[in-house]
């Protein structure tokens, strides 16, 4: 099947649109974990930390095999290279999140609901005290599944490094300082650390 030109202006036109919102919705997201962190964060650390953070969009497309006696996996276990991770599925589901408990949690789609996750970014920002989820997809039909996940990160020469104001006067920093481009390049790199398994994270790369 072809598209025609203007189609796919369109479609591109609506990419466009559709990750402009996301950017002021991930923006919002922040503020408001900031404003959870600690009574006036959002006003001493937004703009200091967070305004040069960029944004972007990945559709995804799972193709199953072509005949399932059980679930199979659409996309391994792993947690996300962002700070914050704003997913849109469609009706098929299949997005699953793990408790602290170790046990698989089905993300039901639900119409007009986004699903957020924290990334490893921010969990490294917040001196863990935001959790990165470690999640999966799995294809329990034969139809193909799509979803639309738009991550919201750090610029590339950042330097993470979690405030005095999160960190608090009782408690040590969990994580060392390093630089956003660099973790990215170890995940990336790393065969045990592709985007398709945990394998390492942050915690391996920087934990104190």
């Amino acid at each position: 099947m072809s598209l025609c030109v203007p189609c796919i202006y369109d479609f591109f036109e609506i990419l466009k649109e559709y990750g402009s919102l996301m950017t002021k919705l991930s923006k919002e997201i922040v503020k408001a974990i900031l404003k959870s962190l600690g009574e006036d964060l959002e006003k001493k650390s937004f703009e200091s930390e967070f305004s040069n953070c960029h944004g972007y969009l990945r559709i995804n497309n799972y193709t199953p095999p072509n005949s399932m006696k059980e679930e199979v996996d659409g996309l391994g276990m792993h947690t996300d290279m962002s700070c914050v991770t704003i997913v849109y599925q469609d009706e098929i589901g299949g997005l699953q999140v793990r408790s602290k408990e170790g046990k698989w949690m089905d993300i039901n789609p639900c119409e007009d609901t986004l699903v957020v996750n924290i990334g490893d970014l921010m969990h490294a920002w917040s001196n863990g005290k935001l959790r990165s989820s470690e999640h999966r997809v799995v294809l329990k039909r034969i139809v193909n599944r799509f979803s639309l996940a738009f991550f919201w990160c750090f610029e590339d020469e950042k330097v993470i490094f979690a405030p005095n104001e999160v960190v608090g006067e009782d408690n040590l920093r969990i994580y060392k300082p390093f630089v956003c481009a660099d973790y990215l390049k170890f995940r990336q790199s790393s065969e045990k650390g592709r985007f398709d398994k945990v394998g390492f994270t942050v915690k391996d790369f920087a934990g104190a």
